[in-house]
């Protein structure tokens, strides 16, 4: 709006800024200045720095327009800052007309101000200047009224709008789409985000899923634009999928049964087994998330949208030309990759892996644990026992690298020979002796005393104790050798018979009675029975007391003598009665 050319020049706010001088007319004189407008005289003093010169704005405003519209307040129409000050920025618009505009009306949703020189802005006129007065315009009104046209129409053609997460709300995200639109939590992505916060400030494609702009209410989504892209992706990565070719791809995620790799929209997943033709502890040594893999396509389930890979299909399977490089009686080295209770597994080459078996550690019967030999990551040398492509399987045996003791001392060994050894076990049966290393004999219960009752080997012998034995059978084909202690002392039976007959009366002490006679100790190892018929009548005899016995039968073979008692009175008493 122009001011009245009789009107005296007053500028009290030289601040404010200039326009244009006319095409022709000198800046410095008095027909440059444009009514309404300060004296451009005032720009070196006052207008500051970022202020536009009177040319400039010449360059950017046309101060003599074909035919310039009338400006009325509600008039919108296009401006050029011309200065920033610290509370409005000094606005050019229409023919030759400045007007002021609040700071506060360019700051965006994310509280940035964004006014700058020589920006080409959308005003609309609230109210008209005077003399020297620049007219206040509004700048909000016209940005956010365009914004809502490119939001609703954004939300009508379900096009995508550039957004920035300025914020965060309960329940989700504040965004910035050109006026404040709410992004709920579980628009933000396809999975669930844990941390929202790490949003702000990130920039976002989304799209408009509600608008209101009578209440300024708009409610955007990140997840249906990435469903759409993935859903996109997945068509094209499903047709380029050929079962028994290779596919490349991002490691998205290490689980302990297998890896999941990004194919493309489509998650491909490669199992333990098929990471390596090997055995597969930690997934994470053979692949790292973010890494790049190429695998070979086993199955392809487009409906449940499953995709089964292959690592190892990429190289030859060893196993397959196993018996080439294998054989039994092989010496050969590896590293130990794990040890169980039942043995020790050795990593042969890639894919490849061998087991020493727990009684192939050590040529001795008493089996120690593997952990107290093999350690996981040392080297190790084996002898190849068997190999079983079939079974994928490879047998070791760690005692084969030193000499079958056996095959040292076992001719050595002959019936009758004394021989030393160390007790290792102690069982219900009997006691199990190490002659040699790697050669144990077990001394029957049976041979451990001539006393019938002397039969707990518990009582005989303790573990670890240094013993003396009678080598009573060797059997070096079935590695057996039959040991026994009794025979180290002369047969208590053979002594007896030799002193005695049929029909001589011997003392014997009673032991143990039964309902059909009385055991009798005739000496220490030689028993005798007392049938009930053969015992006196009446009171009978007492255990623990001794007495005269006939001795009416000898069974040799069998070791059984058969007694007779007729006297019941103890031989304690008949020395007293004498």
């Amino acid at each position: 709006m122009a001011a009245n050319a009789d009107e005296p020049r007053n500028d009290p706010r030289p601040e404010a800024g200039f326009a244009a001088p006319s095409r022709g007319e000198d800046p410095g004189s008095a027909a440059s200045v444009i009514p309404g407008l300060p004296d451009p005289a005032a720009i070196d003093d006052e207008a500051g720095d970022d202020a536009l010169a009177p040319d400039e704005i010449a360059a950017l405003i046309d101060p003599q327009p074909a035919a310039a519209p009338q400006i009325r307040p509600g008039s919108r129409c296009k401006g050029i800052i011309v200065s920033v000050g610290e509370s409005d920025a000094l606005v050019a618009f229409g023919a030759k007309v400045e007007g002021r505009v609040p700071l506060e009306e360019f700051r965006h949703a994310n509280g940035e101000i964004v006014a700058q020189v020589g920006q080409e802005i959308d005003v609309v006129v609230e109210q008209l200047g005077g003399a020297g007065i620049p007219a206040l315009l509004a700048h909000r009104r016209v940005r956010e009224s365009a914004a809502w046209d490119r939001i609703e129409a954004a939300f009508a053609a379900r096009t995508p709008l550039q957004a920035r997460v300025v914020g965060r709300v309960k329940g989700g995200l504040r965004v910035d789409i050109g006026v404040s639109a709410f992004l709920p939590g579980s628009q933000v992505d396809i999975r669930p985000v844990r941390d929202l916060d790490a949003w702000v400030g990130q920039a976002a494609e989304v799209v408009v899923i509600d608008c209101n702009r009578r209440r300024s209410n708009a409610v955007v989504s990140r997840s249906e634009l990435l469903k759409v892209d993935r859903e996109r992706r997945q068509a094209e990565t499903l047709e380029r999928l050929v079962e028994g070719e290779a596919a490349t791809g991002i490691v998205k995620n290490i689980t302990s049964y297998g890896v999941f790799v990004d194919l493309g929209g489509i998650d491909g997943l490669i199992k333990l087994t098929e990471l390596s033709y090997g055995r597969v502890g930690d997934p994470s040594a053979f692949l790292q998330t973010g890494q790049q893999v190429t695998a070979k396509v086993l199955r392809v389930e487009p409906a449940k949208e499953r995709v089964a890979l292959s690592l190892r299909a990429m190289h030859p399977d060893p196993w397959a030309s196993i018996t080439e490089r294998y054989a039994p009686g092989d010496r050969v080295r590896g590293t130990v990759a794990s040890v169980t209770d039942y043995g020790a597994f050795v990593r042969l080459e890639s894919g490849v892996e061998g087991l020493i078996h727990i009684s192939e550690i050590d040529w001795s019967r008493q089996l120690k644990h593997p952990s107290k030999t093999f350690s996981i990551g040392a080297e190790t040398e084996a002898v190849v026992v068997a190999v079983r492509p079939k079974q994928r399987r490879i047998s070791l045996s760690f005692k084969q690298l030193a000499p079958d003791p056996w095959d040292q001392y076992g001719a050595g060994f002959e019936v009758g020979q004394v021989v030393a050894g160390t007790v290792r076990r102690v069982v219900d049966y009997g006691l199990f002796v190490e002659i040699v290393p790697g050669i144990e004999g077990l001394v029957h219960v049976s041979d451990l005393a001539w006393d019938a009752r002397s039969r707990k080997p518990k009582e005989i012998a303790t573990k670890g104790q240094q013993i003396n034995t009678v080598v009573l059978n060797v059997d070096v084909e079935n590695r057996r050798l039959s040991l026994g202690i009794k025979q180290l002392q002369p047969d208590t039976w053979d002594t007896y018979l030799s002193q005695t007959a049929v029909g001589d009366v011997v003392p014997g002490l009673v032991r143990r009675q039964k309902e059909y006679g009385f055991f009798v100790e005739l000496v220490p190892g030689v028993d005798g029975l007392c049938h009930i018929s053969q015992a006196p009548k009446g009171t009978g005899l007492q255990q623990g007391k001794r007495y005269n016995f006939e001795i009416l039968d000898v069974n040799e073979r069998g070791r059984r003598i058969s007694l007779r008692c007729e006297d019941a009175t103890p031989i304690e008493d008949q020395a007293e009665r004498s």
